[in-house]
Parts: structure tokens; C-alpha cells; sequence
């Protein structure tokens, strides 16, 4: 029986990366599943939403706050990429209730700007064509990160609830940040409207979209959507003004760890199960051997060298060389695995992060792939994946750059986000 897209067994035919194809069924339209009592909010239901069923709006997301989360303890947060929606609300509901909404900072600015998935698919596409360009014309290249109309709702907020002492060691902060995180003074902020009051507006906009529609955020799990949490607790506005449960989320960091660890783990299985030619003849022959034979059984179990794990990093160090190609074909040995890879199926995102040195022989004489060195931070993937310099300090400036990166990742972004967008606990 076949996987759904996305699932990955070592009985996997690779033919996202392969030349090769598989006939695939798609699976029926499954009926929306019971209600579902979450905690962070006492008497909000969310009925399960079918994996089959189409996001038909995109809204990328950010805040500006009056700083970190205190005593943060997000050990308990998994490594590895989540492999089923359920773990994306239960780990958020759960951060939601461990934490005190006094360790938790203020909102200073809020973005959310939306986009209906069929533009988006417009986009990919067109950035496609822009690409193909770019690589045609070297000397005349075309930006990729041009101007995009979306629906917007931008707020700048006074934090109010804020004392006096938190506002002085706010201010002192801001003015010793030498990269200007802080951008909002107490002055600016205190012209503002608050929280409480600008809320209300952003569920009108929720409400004004096509449904179900989803937000994604960067690191939402971990910050965002806590924060979001914490001032809706704050203001009283948990139940009268909680998020529409049509409306689901992703979080964008979690995104792009399991579509990379997906396709590195096609790309192991590339390698540990293609003889790979030492001739364009043999080249030849081995693709089309492979692409008739049976795939290996369950049975044959990884290599522990086979294990991937892709670290991360929170330090904003861009990829040397990341705006340009990988590598080349011409300058690969003829048995390097690259030589039989269908490129034109890999994502934007996928062909910048796939890396040269990252295919490696092994004891035999053999290829393997190791990824272990990508970075996840939203500016790393924007500076790699889109090109020029990150220098965003604004909710939309960010919110923007995230809309960016997501085209990058195309058509494995949203098959993501219609198999795992989840509730909203509250």
C-alpha cells in the first residue's frame, strides 16, 4: 500500500528526487472527525479537520515585543520534526498552561498579512520562471523578493499593564541594543492604542477571510502564539475574543525541518540502494534498471550511519556562497549521486540547501548524505533562499520575509501545511 505524500519509509520509491515514477491513488475525501475540548481555553471546541481538506488562506505573521520569555524551559520540546498535527496543539496547549503570564512579554506590534492559497500558487509559479531567468541571464538578474499585495492588518500597540519598573529596564535595554531588536520607545508605544482595544479588530479581519485559513508564524510554538496567549489571558479577552476555530497554524521553523528531513532521507535512501554508473552509458542503464525494479522491503532495516539528524543553530551567520548554485554537474565525479537526480522536481528552497560537500563516501566505496549543518532562523533561510541583506526590525517587515521564504519551500509548503495545520487551543 502506498504513503500519502510526505510519509517516508526505506520502502519509499525517492520520485520526488528521482527520475523515475510511481502510480499513486489519491485517497478519499475523509469526513471531518469529533470535537475536541482543549485546556488553554476552558470551553473552546475545535471539530478535527480532515488532512485532506485545502487551506484556502495563508496568514504570515509577527510580533514585536517588550522582550523574551523569562525563565524559559522549552527542553521538553522535541529535536526532531513533529510527525503528526496532534503533536503541534498538544505541545503548544501544554506551553501555554506551564507558563505565568508574567514571564511572558507585551505586545509592542503586531502584523497579519493574508493571502488566498490559489495567489500563492500564482507566485510559486511565477518564481519559478523569474529563477529559470536568473540562471539564463546572470548578468541581468531579476530580484525575487518583489512586492506582493496582501491583505494586511498591521497594528503598533501600548503595552498599558506594563509597570513603570518594567518600562525602565525596557527602555534601558533598548537604548544598549546594539542591533536595534527593540525598535518601539515608551513614547512611540504610549501614543498607541491598546491590546485590549486593537484585538477585537484583528478577529474582524480573521473573520473577513476565506475559511479554513491558517497562520504561520516563525518559532510560533515556542514564542508567538504563547504571547498571543498571554495577552488575551491578561486583558480578559480569552473567551469573548479567542481565534475562530476555522482558523489553524503552522509553525514555519518545524515546516522547514521536516521537508529538508524528508528529502535527506530520500536522499540516503538514493544513495544506499543505487549502484551508481562510473560511465554516461552505465548512467544510463542504472536509471532505467532502477526505475522498474521493486523498491527495497520493510524488512531491510537503515545503517546506523543511515540515522539523520539535522542540527540547528539560532546564530544569524549566513551560508557562505548561499545565493549561488550548489554545484554543477560538470564538475562531479561520474558516479556522484547527483548525476542521476531529476533537479526539476526539487523546490527552490530544496536545490539552495541540498549541499556539495554533504554527499560523502562511505567505507565501501559507496555515497551517503549528511545535513548536518543548515540553519533554521528566519533570516539564514531569507538570505539563502531569497538573497540580499535581512535587515528586517518591523511585525510586517518580518511577516513579509516570512511569505518570502515559504515560496522558496513551494509545492512541499503546501502539502505541509494542508497535512499538518492545527487548532488553536484557545
Amino acid at each position: 500500500m502506498l504513503k500519502r505524500p510526505g510519509e517516508f519509509t526505506p520502502n519509499t520509491t525517492p520520485s520526488k528526487i528521482a527520475p523515475w515514477a510511481v502510480n499513486e491513488t489519491t485517497p478519499s475525501e475523509k469526513k471531518r472527525g469529533p470535537s475536541l475540548l482543549l485546556k488553554a481555553s476552558p470551553t473552546k471546541q475545535i471539530q478535527k479537520r480532515s488532512s485532506h481538506s485545502f487551506i484556502k488562506t495563508y496568514i504570515f505573521f509577527d510580533l514585536e515585543c517588550t522582550g523574551l520569555i523569562k525563565n524559559d524551559d522549552t527542553r521538553n520540546l522535541p529535536s526532531r520534526p513533529f510527525e503528526k498535527p496532534e503533536e503541534h496543539y498538544k505541545i503548544l496547549d501544554q506551553l501555554c498552561l506551564e507558563t505565568r503570564k508574567d514571564e511572558l512579554p507585551h505586545i509592542t506590534e503586531m502584523s497579519f498579512m493574508a493571502i488566498s492559497s490559489e495567489t500563492f500558487d500564482d507566485l510559486k509559479a511565477e518564481r519559478l520562471k523569474t529563477l529559470k531567468w536568473n540562471e539564463d541571464n546572470p548578468e541581468n538578474e531579476i530580484s525575487v523578493a518583489k512586492y506582493v499585495p496582501m491583505n494586511t492588518h498591521t497594528r503598533q500597540i501600548n503595552p498599558i499593564l506594563m509597570t513603570e519598573g518594567e518600562w525602565g529596564i525596557y527602555e534601558r535595554f533598548r537604548m544598549s541594543d546594539r542591533k536595534g531588536v527593540l525598535v518601539h520607545s515608551k513614547k512611540n508605544c504610549q501614543r498607541n492604542n491598546s491590546f485590549k482595544e486593537e484585538w477585537p479588530g484583528v478577529i474582524q479581519f480573521f473573520n473577513t477571510l476565506q475559511k479554513p485559513a491558517v497562520l504561520i508564524g516563525h518559532n510560533a510554538i515556542k514564542y508567538d502564539l504563547r504571547v498571543i496567549y498571554a495577552e488575551l489571558q491578561r486583558n480578559g479577552l480569552l473567551e469573548d475574543y479567542g481565534i475562530p476555530s476555522d482558523v489553524y497554524f503552522i509553525d514555519s521553523y518545524w515546516m522547514a525541518k521536516k521537508v529538508e528531513d524528508t528529502i535527506v532521507k530520500e536522499l540516503v535512501t538514493v544513495c544506499k540502494y543505487v549502484k551508481f554508473p562510473k560511465s554516461e552509458l552505465d548512467l544510463e542503464l542504472s536509471v532505467t534498471k532502477y526505475s522498474q525494479d521493486s523498491v527495497p522491503s520493510k524488512s531491510e532495516e537503515e545503517d546506523e550511519d543511515d540515522r539523520i539528524v539535522i542540527a540547528d543553530s539560532n546564530d544569524p551567520t549566513t551560508i557562505e556562497d548561499s545565493t549561488k548554485p550548489t554545484f554543477s554537474r560538470n564538475t562531479l565525479e561520474s558516479d556522484h549521486p547527483a548525476q542521476i537526480l531529476d533537479w526539476d522536481k526539487f523546490s527552490v528552497a530544496i536545490k539552495k540547501r541540498i549541499r556539495k560537500d554533504g554527499f560523502v563516501r562511505t567505507g565501501n566505496g559507496g555515497w551517503t548524505y549528511k545535513h548536518g549543518n543548515n540553519k533554521f532562523n528566519l533570516p539564514v533561510l531569507y538570505e539563502q533562499l531569497v538573497g540580499g541583506e535581512y535587515s528586517a526590525h518591523y511585525a510586517q517587515q518580518d511577516a513579509e520575509a516570512l511569505m518570502h521564504v515559504c515560496l522558496s519551500y513551494g509545492n512541499e509548503f503546501t502539502q505541509y501545511v494542508n497535512e499538518s495545520a492545527s487548532p488553536i487551543p484557545y
